[in-house]
């Protein structure tokens, strides 16, 4: 159980709150690479850790992310003009490249040079596995790009959903280290083969788990009974937590199935935007995920990325499909199974109402990581996962079936490369 302070310190990340000053230190995706496709096309708001900001491609071909408003009157970028290499307020005309300067000041004197005085602040942009990211660190602390494999794979092998949860980045990456819910939320039904795979494996609903910390953040093992040859064989599934909010799904039993890897991007306080990258592990080409999400009751979307199904509407729960045994939760797609539960407990959830088991170590565990982090930053230690000779394009989680005597540490591939207590 937290206390108040802890619970506020691990979930307040807008303002000068001290978890926000860390994660401004990291990169994180802010918008889909097809949404600012087009050169001098629709400017995108954006909004991060409680920031308003504005991302668009510029004639040019290159991406930038700045300040959300005009410095002159305050309005917002994104009703801008994009063109001839910046984004033109259409109050009064003032331009701004994606640097941040002021490149035409209409209204002013010519030769007054307060344009040369004026400007907008941007923010490193890198465009990897189709996203746009972005670092809000002071200048000179920005860190290194974590590169992933999966960002070198084409298009056709990469995809990545994007959905928006009201409720604060810390509940929703909770959801996605939390293995024992697997077995009940997202059971029954209409399933995925990876879940079908998974229970035809083992049925083991009381996981044993074990952590391990990493350069990277932690990872954890949830160890359960084989449905068969169980006095001999133990079923792992390695999950990995990377600071300060991805998860690396275990890779599917079933190779045909994509790798997951999911990311929680702070919006605010209470908003959080999830972004699912889905890639290829046997080579063949992937489905189209977010298309294939929206084809499916409950996962519409309105403009800004949010789900329709939401508290108004019980995330348009199918009771009558519960007792068919259609579903067993009554509510289709597995991110919105998750983003329901989520946000049914409230935009920050009262930890300190909280009765914790043995199956939730890992969440226990991420928060003790997140409070050391804060801890570290605090006091001038560099901070968890930002070491350059991490080798993040060789990060993966696994699951596993493997002798009952061996070490869960095995399982994945250069497993043994990243502990670090």
């Amino acid at each position: 159980m937290l206390s108040q302070a802890e619970n506020d310190l691990l979930t307040r990340v807008t303002g000068d709150a001290p978890m926000g000053r860390m994660m401004r230190r990291y990169w994180f995706p802010v918008v889909l690479s097809d949404e600012v496709a087009e050169r001098d096309g629709t400017p995108i708001r954006v909004r991060l850790l409680g920031e308003d900001l504005v991302a668009f491609r510029d004639t040019d071909g290159r991406v930038g992310v700045i300040e959300g408003r005009c410095p002159h009157r305050l309005a917002s970028l994104a009703l801008g003009r994009n063109e001839e290499c910046g984004l033109r307020c259409i109050y009064h005309g003032w331009k701004f490249d994606v640097d941040g300067h002021c490149v035409d000041m209409p209204t002013e004197p010519e030769g007054y040079g307060f344009r040369d005085r004026v400007g907008v602040r941007s923010y490193p942009t890198v465009e990897a596995g189709g996203m746009v990211w972005t670092c809000l660190a002071p200048e000179g602390e920005v860190p290194p790009f974590p590169r992933y494999d999966w960002m070198e794979l084409p298009a056709t092998h990469c995809t990545v959903v994007k959905i928006g949860s009201h409720t604060n980045y810390l509940q929703a990456t909770e959801g996605a280290i939390d293995s024992a819910h697997s077995w009940f939320l997202h059971r029954g039904g209409n399933v995925s083969r990876d879940w079908a795979t998974r229970t035809a494996v083992s049925m083991d609903l009381s996981p044993r788990l074990e952590t391990e910390d990493t350069a990277y953040g932690f990872r954890y093992a949830a160890i359960r009974k084989p449905n068969q040859n169980p006095d001999t064989e133990k079923y792992v599934r390695v999950t990995l937590y990377v600071m300060p909010s991805t998860a690396f799904i275990p890779r599917s039993l079933d190779r045909n199935t994509e790798v997951h890897v999911q990311i929680f991007v702070p919006v605010d306080d209470e908003h959080t935007m999830f972004y699912g990258v889905f890639f290829s592990q046997n080579g063949e080409p992937v489905r189209d995920m977010q298309a294939t999400l929206r084809a499916r009751r409950g996962i519409e979307l309105d403009a800004e990325w949010y789900r329709l199904a939401n508290a108004e509407n019980a995330w348009l729960q199918d009771r009558a499909a519960m007792k068919t045994g259609e579903s067993w939760c009554g509510i289709e797609g597995f991110p919105n199974q998750d983003i329901a539960c989520q946000e049914s407990m409230g935009p920050i959830v009262d930890r300190t109402a909280e009765h914790l088991g043995t199956s939730d170590v890992a969440i226990i565990r991420m928060r003790r990581r997140m409070l050391d982090a804060v801890e570290r930053f605090e006091a001038g230690q560099p901070l968890i996962g930002q070491d350059p000779a991490i080798p993040y394009a060789r990060v993966r989680s696994e699951q596993k079936i493997i002798g009952i005597g061996e070490p869960w540490q095995q399982v994945g591939a250069y497993a043994g490369e990243f502990a670090h207590r």
